[in-house]
């Protein structure tokens, strides 16, 4: 016999798709400095609900982590190209003004 879902996944079904790595590292960082599992921060955005980041220790130590990674890359940044690193500090930005 097939076990029982919760309620709440009865009528579920599972969507897939494949992204770049560079993509899925973002939606990791995001979903990551969100404070939400990735499932959940990809379905709010996907239909366009507003993502709520709830402060936390996991979402201080994950920013805490990010905002080390870019001050390393702005010391040894002398060729690189600057767009990266401003769309890394305004997704920084972004969250901060969250919290």
């Amino acid at each position: 016999m097939r076990a029982q879902l919760p309620l709440s996944h009865k009528d579920c079904i599972t969507i897939a798709f494949r992204i770049s790595r560079e993509d899925a590292a973002r939606v990791q960082l995001l979903s990551d400095l969100s404070g939400m599992m990735r499932q959940d921060y990809i379905r709010e955005r996907v239909l366009d609900r507003e993502v709520t980041v709830y402060p936390n220790i996991r979402v201080r130590k994950y920013l805490e982590q990010y905002l080390i990674e870019v001050r390393d890359e702005l010391k040894k940044a002398s060729g690189k190209p600057a767009a990266e690193l401003l769309q890394k500090l305004d997704d920084i930005l972004n969250t901060v003004e969250k919290l």
